[in-house]
């Protein structure tokens, strides 16, 4: 049963209702019990609902059934059993028709309205059962009575799963087709006849008796007219409409079924009309089932006739003792023969081409010779009325009759002109390709889509020796040297496999014996439609180009430096002994692959536009002006290099030829040298400190007494009590005074400094960053300090003392560096940055990576001796700001939003007359 949606309480309360108002109109006919009626709607309201709603409606039928039956007779307990026995009849009876009649679709096919009467036959027994027995175990029934209590209770639950059941199932489901109006006027003439029909004998209007018994069938005929005119609802809803004006007229003494009892009569009407409903219903799912089978069919032949038309085929049949030919519309179309003109074996030979007479002839009487042997074909014109020749192709097989002997063919033809006419233009294409591949001067081969080649033009024949025979399948490999054939077939299979053009050099054996090298480059063919029709090749004979090659070798082998030959898509062809020692691989492990390979990881994305950079316009010089060049080994490792390139324009197309050397040595030995410079700077640096601390410490140091002893005196004086007022801001005008001229000495340092005379000149800033670059170089390798200029095309020129300004930002730059000592060295970054601001300022800032500046000592930064470091002097920063200022311009510091520290000099731009921009 398919699955259903859970009813929900108002469903569960309708059918509740239903069932008990149902129920109390069946018990009003009881007349043998109370509890037992011949007639019982509630069974096949119960049977219905759950193969509508689903099992899950139980507990409408188990509460509806205890309610009729506390209402009516026994007591609470009996009540229970027979609803319990009313609920398990009904689900016994709704599984039985969901797992071997087809659920709700029970009523589509006459088995299925058997199967269904017999389950309705079958689960109606579990309700007597419970009923009866619980009745006559409480003594509300007597046993001498169980019997007939039990018929009648079988009887007409049955009778209501067959009567009430179809008809509330088939309405419950949406109908398949409508009435026109035609069948909507046949509909009401039926139901009025059988009105008519039903009354006359039910009814009274005719005087009926048991003895005139058989006329209760005269209603029969109505039922079975709307069986076989309309659908299965229809069919139960008359039935319907006949039991119950029968059942009003028996209870009434009317009609062919009246007994003795009421209870008799009712029985003997319940069993005619049982049978009656399966009768009616069988036929009516007869005739569905049918009218679906036409349907199908009608679908069928339209589905054949579509497709024998988009298909250009015309059907035939042939009675060949009769020589009678059926054959479709198209079929005439198709020879050309009449609508209505009869066809026979003989006017088709008429038609046929006269050149292919017999052969058609001889074809029919090998097909009538060995009967049915399978399917037989042919080709053969015929010659249409308008005089047109066209091509047909034949299908057909025959059917014997019982004795063995030729009955019937059937079979197809199909106009195959089209086909005809591009089998020929095919053949007379080959015929031209032919032609102009043995007039060409290369060898020329083809292969079909099985690999197997097919085709090998004169100049390949002439080379090898051989006949075409000979070479066709795989027979050219024969001529293939022994050590090339593996790798030969490797790169046809791969190449076959993807449909890629592929190109392989080979030695291949002339007719001579000797075995030349050749360049086979093969290509995929396709058809109009995209199949894979095989591969078609040419090969040169290269063997000088080869020997030529091999002295190139030689002298590229010899040079000292590593040379590597790149063709034009950025593939290794060629790298001398060298090459593989600089870089690590073995000759045969670079041949073949990317010059990316050899590049660092880091500058491999940029390299291949480099590379086409070059080779769109490519002169001989050395790579990467301006740049740092590092080669990558096979380990990964980096290495400085130097390169030159040269184009070199073959036949093949255009190479580079690069020459690589590798200048580590030279590398590390201008880094020692930078060092030892860095290291005398600094030497310097720390000699010009000690002479101003010493100068300092010198100028300072009288006025510094001074204070000391007053400060001293007046603690003594202080501490004896001795000390008046007076004496106390005497001591103190003293101690104010050395102070004031300690500040004046350190301010007479400060603008003997400052007023030196400077020499001033235009300094362009690209210029001086260029110079910082270089200068810290070396320490940044030593430091592992990864260091970015980002300085704008025309960074603008100063006025300014070149040396104090470098100065200046080597100060800065070193303090970068110290700030990241304790950053792994991946993460050791500086950035230079030089431009300018809105105000049309030079700006020129460092940004470091490291943990930035601490909280609250931007203020103190800039001040005299005061230093985050340990081993720092604390004059640096103060001296740099004394020199930025000196030329007009302000230097500040202050902490990165992504982390570090960036300290800003800006400076006013001059102009070329050396005056400032203001």
């Amino acid at each position: 049963m398919q699955s259903r949606r859970f009813p929900g309480l108002p469903v569960i309360g309708i059918l509740t209702a239903v069932y008990f108002i149902a129920g109390k109109f069946g018990l009003m006919l009881a007349s043998l019990h109370a509890s037992a009626s011949p007639v019982w709607p509630p069974a096949g309201i119960a049977l219905a609902a759950l193969l509508v709603l689903g099992y899950r409606a139980w507990p409408a039928i188990f509460v509806g059934a205890f309610l009729v039956n506390v209402t009516t007779a026994g007591n609470v307990a009996t009540s229970l059993a027979i609803a319990s026995g009313n609920t398990l009849e009904a689900l016994c009876g709704a599984w039985l028709v969901n797992r071997f009649a087809g659920g709700t679709t029970v009523f589509d096919r006459p088995q299925g309205v058997f199967k269904f009467a017999l389950a309705a036959a079958v689960s109606t027994i579990i309700g007597p059962a419970f009923g009866v027995t619980s009745l006559a175990l409480a003594g509300f029934a007597d046993w001498a009575n169980y019997g007939p209590i039990w018929l009648t209770w079988w009887l007409g639950d049955t009778t209501g799963d067959l009567l009430i059941a179809p008809s509330i199932i088939l309405w419950s489901i949406a109908p398949k087709w409508r009435w026109n109006r035609k069948e909507a006027a046949e509909v009401g003439v039926l139901l009025l006849l059988l009105f008519v029909l039903s009354e006359a004998v039910f009814c009274g209007w005719l005087t009926i008796s048991a003895r005139n018994y058989p006329i209760g069938f005269i209603s029969g005929p109505i039922v079975i007219w709307t069986a076989f005119r309309f659908s299965q609802r229809e069919t139960a809803a008359g039935i319907f409409i006949l039991s119950a004006i029968a059942i009003w007229g028996t209870l009434h003494g009317f009609g062919p079924f009246v007994g003795e009892t009421e209870n008799q009569s009712l029985l003997t009407l319940q069993s005619w009309t049982a049978v009656l409903t399966i009768t009616a219903m069988a036929l009516s799912a007869g005739m569905a089932e049918r009218g679906r089978a036409e349907k199908a069919l009608r679908e069928s032949e339209a589905r054949i006739n579509l497709a024998t038309n988009a298909a250009n085929l015309g059907l035939w049949l042939w009675n060949i003792r009769d020589d009678e030919l059926w054959v479709t519309e198209k079929w005439r179309r198709l020879f050309g023969f009449a609508e209505s003109e009869p066809v026979n074996f003989g006017q088709l030979l008429q038609v046929v081409h006269p050149e292919d007479r017999e052969r058609m002839k001889q074809t029919v009487q090998d097909m009538l010779e060995h009967g049915g042997g399978g399917e037989h074909e042919s080709e053969y014109r015929i010659t249409r009325p308008d005089g047109s020749i066209r091509w047909i192709a034949g299908y057909g097989g025959v059917e014997l009759d019982d004795r063995g002997k030729p009955a019937f063919a059937r079979g197809v033809s199909r106009d195959i002109t089209k086909r005809k006419i591009a089998e020929d233009a095919l053949r007379e294409s080959e015929e031209r390709f032919r032609t102009v591949a043995n007039a060409a001067p290369v060898m020329i081969w083809m292969s079909g889509p099985d690999k197997l080649c097919n085709f090998f033009n004169k100049g390949w024949l002439d080379f090898t020796g051989r006949t075409m025979e000979q070479e066709l399948g795989k027979g050219w490999t024969e001529g293939v040297h022994a050590d090339d054939l593996d790798h030969c077939l490797e790169v046809n299979e791969t190449s076959f496999n993807a449909w890629q053009p592929f190109t392989t050099e080979y030695r291949l054996r002339r007719n001579d014996g000797e075995y030349r090298w050749v360049l086979d480059s093969g290509t995929p063919r396709f058809a109009s439609d995209g199949a894979f029709l095989g591969y078609i090749g040419s090969c040169f004979d290269i063997t000088e180009r080869k020997l030529a090659e091999e002295k190139f070798r030689l002298v590229l082998d010899a040079a000292p430096n590593a040379m590597i030959m790149v063709d034009s898509a950025g593939v290794i062809n060629f790298a001398n002994a060298p090459a593989a020692t600089v870089f690590g691989y073995s000759l045969s492990e670079l041949i073949g692959r990317s010059i990316e390979t050899l590049i660092p990881e880091r500058f491999r994305d940029r390299h291949a536009d480099y590379r086409k950079g070059f080779l769109s316009e490519p002169t001989s010089r050395a790579m990467g002006a301006g740049r740092d060049l590092f080669g990558c080994r096979k380990d990964g490792s980096e290495f400085p290099v130097e390169v030159g390139l040269n184009p070199i324009r073959t036949a093949q197309g255009l190479f580079v030829l690069a020459s690589v050397i590798d200048i580590t040595e030279r590398k590390q030995a201008e880094l020692e040298l930078q060092l030892k410079h860095m290291e005398l700077a600094r030497v310097g640096r720390v000699a010009v400190m000690g002479e101003l601390a010493a100068s300092l410490a010198h100028e300072v140091n009288n006025p510094i007494a001074a204070i000391v002893s007053n400060a001293g005196a007046g603690q003594r004086l202080i501490a004896a009590g001795k000390i008046e007022t007076k004496d106390l801001n005497d001591l103190l005008a003293d101690i104010v005074a050395d102070g004031r001229r300690a500040g004046e000495i350190v301010q007479g340092v400060r603008n003997m400094v400052r007023k030196t005379k400077p020499r001033r000149s235009l300094v362009r800033i690209n210029d001086t960053i260029d110079d910082l670059l270089r200068i810290v170089r070396a320490d940044a390798l030593r430091r592992e300090v990864t260091v970015a200029a980002e300085v704008d095309s025309d960074g603008g020129r100063v006025l300014a003392d070149s040396a104090q300004l470098l100065q200046v930002l080597l100060n800065l730059t070193i303090n970068a560096f110290e700030a990241m000592s304790a950053m792994r060295p991946g993460a050791r970054r500086v950035v230079i940055h030089a431009g300018r601001n809105e105000n049309g300022e030079i700006v020129v800032s460092v940004r470091d990576s490291g943990p930035g500046l601490p909280e609250g000592i931007v203020d103190q930064l800039f001040e005299p001796f005061f230093s985050t470091k340990a081993e720092g002097t604390g004059m640096g920063l103060a001296i740099a700001r004394s020199i930025v200022e000196a030329h007009g311009g302000a230097l500040s510091g202050e902490n990165c939003d992504g982390g570090g520290a960036c300290f800003t000099v800006r400076l006013p731009e001059a102009r070329d007359d050396k005056s400032k921009v203001t």
